[in-house]
């Protein structure tokens, strides 16, 4: 027969299995004294009217538990508007007009949207873009900042620098003068938040989301219907 160079195994994996619940059992059962046993210490030092911060002097002082990241949810990225390009265009100025406005989400995807009117100016439909892109925004709920986009000098210093003057002077300029487009202004005003960081981007020079937004605007100012890529 030939020479066994082992030992077989004779527990079983039930016996395993009891092993490892004893051992558990232990550890608990240390567990729980030791917990008992610093009960009984932090009420003997409250009877001393020992504080019990007295640790955090010693060579190893207690460091904050670092702060919880919490996960971006793929669902919460999709929702997540990133950046918002506005443009308009007109036929004539005054004339046939058109509005264009994208938005890009952090997943990638992107929502247009756009009108015309059959008599208007250029400055009136590149805020009227601007009003659909603050209004979009309003109604998705969000919280977190975004980058808006124009190429209109106009309307960028409008909202941010001259509306506050205007307001003060009664929606007068400087001049005296009524302000031109005072109803699309005040309505910039009421949807314009401290979320929203106005940016200019030169037009025509290449920039994808104004070169969407104006071909959106243009061929809504031709009376044609563009195809617009649509979130659900």
């Amino acid at each position: 027969m030939p020479t066994q160079t082992g030992h077989a195994s004779t527990s079983t994996p039930d016996q395993h299995t009891a092993l490892l619940a004893q051992q558990l059992a232990k550890a608990l059962q240390q567990l729980e004294q030791e917990r008992h046993r610093a009960n009984l210490m932090e009420a003997k030092l409250r009877e001393l009217n020992i504080p019990l911060d007295f640790l955090s002097t010693s060579t190893s002082e207690k460091q904050p538990a670092p702060k919880r990241i919490e996960p971006v949810s793929s669902q919460d990225t999709m929702k997540t508007i990133q950046r918002i390009y506005t443009d308009g265009a007109c036929s004539g100025n005054p004339g046939p007009g058109g509005w264009g406005t994208v938005v890009y989400f952090l997943d990638g995807s992107v929502h247009e949207m756009g009108g015309r009117e059959a008599q208007t100016t250029n400055n009136r439909m590149e805020m009227q873009a601007a009003i659909a892109a603050l209004q979009y925004l309003a109604d998705s709920g969000q919280s977190e900042p975004i980058e808006l986009y124009t190429d209109s000098e106009y309307l960028k210093n409008g909202i941010t620098k001259w509306i506050h003057g205007w307001k003060k002077k009664g929606w007068k300029t400087s001049t005296g003068k009524s302000v031109l487009n005072q109803d699309l202004w005040e309505a910039l005003d009421v949807l314009n938040s401290k979320g929203v960081q106005w940016r200019y981007v030169r037009g025509h020079a290449g920039d994808e989301g104004n070169e969407r937004c104006d071909a959106i605007a243009r061929t809504f100012s031709l009376g044609k219907i563009p195809r617009l890529q649509q979130r659900p």
